[in-house]
């Protein structure tokens, strides 16, 4: 083995290190050099191998930054948003945020205040790149090291909202990048109008899709609490049903739009038939999950076993504080665990860091321990995880336990 002399790598032992790409390495290391991962592996090994590099030993686990692959951090300022009734339904919340969020008058500074206090507890509890989904613009959050990739909401379920949204879209420079918030809420010419913005400028196109049921019951047939939620509010003018969605639903009425493809996150996908899951798996499109979110607005449960038949690895995501005020990735795994126990350890974990960093196009640097990828890499204690007998207890330990009794990010 050739010896390496560079003297500006550092060597960060631990008795585990999860790559997520690879299997988990008892007695593993992982080689940093200018903010990047240079080696992984045994950590006696790379010791030999980089004799001069200063080593730092560590006691617990070693693994990549977690991945939030949505979240609204504007909504930070509101808090949680609990349904109105034991039988209200999506809408009836929807209603009530709305509601909350105009009679609280919250001021730009107020809402950046927030959403920068729920970014940094984010990078506490080791997540190091987030989608955000806004209805306002943030400034950036210099204060904070995780990578944040910010898409601003677009919503038009009439022909004058589309028109309004368009002009507003039209009037924005060409580098802020936009998205349409779901097939209930924006008609068929504005979601393609920014699909096209979207693919132009090489950003993400996120969308809400099969949250509820309700959802298809508009698209078809012009029916069902998101129907009334229109008529409310004057926006149904005829839009919705669409014409021409067949056997296909929803999945397929966007695939014939064109805004199915690899740049495409999917998000909650509780409503997913066999062949809408197929679809989604050849368009290459990424799902998103937030199981917790799901949880508190009791819209379901998404149907993981289906996803992963198909070839679909999700990502996760905690939606907002709005639906889900514990906003912890850990949870988000410990929950998915407990509502799909069949479903592996390993997989659950990989979802949280590379089925996030595949779906915001940002694997070339998260996701994984791995030769080029960032080193900005987390140190986890947890006692169960330090007692842990194998990779499989480790893994089960790791995902099913919740919040780490630490969090740590390696100091490089």
């Amino acid at each position: 083995m050739s010896l390496e002399s560079n003297a500006s790598c550092r060597i960060f032992r631990a008795p585990w290190l999860i790559p997520v790409s690879a299997a988990p390495l008892q007695n593993g290391a992982v080689v940093v050099e200018s903010g990047r991962i240079r080696a992984v592996g045994d950590a006696d090994s790379l010791c030999r191998r980089y004799p001069a590099a200063p080593v730092t030993p560590l006691p617990g686990v070693i693994l990549p930054a977690l991945v939030n692959a949505h979240i609204h951090l504007d909504l930070s300022v509101l808090g949680p948003v609990p349904l109105p009734s034991e039988t209200a339904s999506m809408c009836d919340w929807v209603a009530a945020l709305l509601r909350k969020r105009m009679e609280a008058e919250h001021t730009d500074l107020e809402i950046q205040a927030a959403a920068e206090k729920t970014v940094m507890q984010q990078y506490a509890s080791g997540v190091g790149l987030l989608l955000d989904i806004g209805n306002v613009s943030l400034a950036p959050f210099p204060a904070s090291s995780v990578e944040v990739i910010s898409l601003l909401e677009l919503l038009g379920p009439s022909k004058k909202a589309e028109e309004a949204a368009v002009d507003l879209i039209q009037g924005m420079p060409s580098e802020s990048a936009v998205t349409g918030h779901a097939p209930y809420s924006t008609t068929p010419e504005l979601l393609r109008f920014i699909k096209e913005r979207s693919r132009k400028g090489g950003s993400i196109f996120s969308i809400h899709l099969a949250e509820n049921r309700d959802e298809g019951a508009l698209l078809l047939r012009g029916e069902g609490c998101f129907a009334e939620f229109l008529r409310q509010r004057n926006a149904f003018d005829g839009t919705f049903p669409l014409s021409g969605i067949d056997s296909s639903g929803v999945v397929g009425y966007l695939q014939q739009a064109g805004l199915l493809d690899d740049k495409t996150v999917c998000v909650h996908c509780v409503h997913l038939t066999e062949n809408e899951a197929r679809i989604l798996s050849e368009s290459q499109a990424h799902v998103c999950l937030c199981p917790g979110s799901n949880r508190f607005l009791s819209v379901g449960v998404a149907d993981v076993e289906m996803l992963l038949r198909k070839s679909i690895l999700p990502a996760l995501g905690t939606d907002s504080i709005a639906s889900n005020p514990q906003l912890s990735m850990w949870d988000e795994m410990a929950l998915l665990r407990s509502e799909h126990p069949d479903v592996p350890a390993a997989i659950v974990l990989e979802m949280a860091t590379l089925a996030g960093a595949r779906a915001l196009q940002r694997d070339d640097a998260f996701g994984s321990l791995a030769e080029g990828r960032t080193a900005r890499c987390i140190h986890v204690r947890n006692a169960q995880c330090e007692r842990a007998c194998d990779e499989e207890e480790l893994l089960d330990k790791l995902t099913a336990s919740g919040q780490p009794a630490s969090v740590e990010w390696l100091p490089v």
